[in-house]
């Protein structure tokens, strides 16, 4: 069994309120329960507790003078404000006030990993006439060393409107473009979330490699990177957990293992839920869709069409909206 490794990526997680027990052989998955009081988890909490913190540093940098803290805490503002769910209009009005405050203080490079952000909220809202930026993701590239950081951020986010969009081929560039996710990022869990996104597209293109080793070079390196996840997992960052289930279900959607994907969809919709990561919980929606789509169980696809519809409609995802409306 090619996969037969995966079960020993996953761990008995501690059965906790609103946490997931994954019960597992040696090799496989055999039960996914959900246990739950509605409560959101406090990883998710302390997450959202660190932006204010940092909005409070940046006021306290920017009384003392620091230009160069104040331009940091903006930016790794950012970078936890992106992995957690807020309304993509009230993003979009934030991040055009923090890139006027960085263009004051001639902080270019925090700048511009910024306007990546921006660029990709105003592609989701449908917003790319000329009115509204004359800066593309070719332009920003360009504009910074192909070694920065910021060359790091604008790929990568450019690699993150790929995902959403499902355009796997177009991401795999992404990815050679721009290595090593994981150290590249100042926030942990825009890291995780880098990792969880480079797994997601080896896995969704492995199945089209052209040959049957480089099929397995993509699936090692996902597998690489659930065990990175399973180990944040394991410290207790319990705001990665749907991440490791989305993937755990592509994994057995390879495997053709029809209840383990259904029971890993499942349980990535509800941690999801629960942590406030509805863009992520529509995401897991949209993959679910297009798997029992490819099954020809339209019911099941119709359901969870419509449920990604509606989260993206609330999150403020026109362009996502009308795009999967139309295929």
């Amino acid at each position: 069994q090619e996969w037969g490794c995966i079960g020993k990526v996953e761990q008995l997680f501690i059965s906790e309120s609103g946490t997931t027990k994954v019960e597992v052989t040696d090799d496989k998955t055999d039960e996914v329960t959900i246990l739950s009081d509605g409560k959101r988890s406090a990883g998710t909490s302390a997450l959202i507790a660190s932006r204010d913190l940092l909005l409070e540093g940046y006021r306290t940098e920017l009384d003392n003078g620091d230009v160069e803290s104040v331009a940091f805490q903006i930016s790794l503002r950012w970078y936890q404000s992106w992995s957690t769910y807020h309304p993509l209009v009230d993003l979009q009005a934030e991040l055009e006030a923090s890139i006027s405050a960085l263009v004051q203080l001639n902080q270019r490079s925090h700048e511009r990993s910024l306007q990546a952000y921006l660029l990709v909220a105003r592609r989701l809202r449908n917003l790319t006439n000329k009115d509204e930026t004359s800066l593309g993701f070719k332009e920003l590239l360009k504009a910074v060393e192909p070694t920065s950081n910021v060359f790091h951020t604008v790929n990568m986010m450019q690699f993150e409107l790929f995902v959403l969009f499902q355009d796997w081929e177009s991401a795999l560039p992404c990815l050679a473009e721009a290595p090593d996710t994981r150290n590249r990022y100042l926030a942990m869990h825009a890291s995780a979330r880098g990792m969880f996104l480079e797994a997601l597209v080896y896995l969704k293109t492995s199945s089209h490699a052209s040959s049957w080793l480089a099929r397995r070079k993509k699936k090692m390196k996902a597998i690489k990177t659930l065990r990175k996840l399973n180990g944040l997992v394991e410290q207790g960052n319990d705001d990665v957990r749907h991440y490791m289930h989305i993937l755990m279900a592509e994994c057995y959607v390879l495997e053709k293992n029809v209840s383990a994907a259904e029971n890993n969809f499942k349980a990535a919709i509800s941690i999801a839920e629960l942590g406030g990561f509805l863009h992520d919980k529509a995401l897991a929606h949209d993959l679910a869709c297009a798997w029992y789509k490819a099954q020809g169980k339209d019911d099941w696809a119709n359901f969870h069409f419509e449920c990604s519809q509606k989260l993206y409609t609330e999150w403020g995802a026109t362009s996502k909206v009308e795009t999967e409306r139309k295929l």
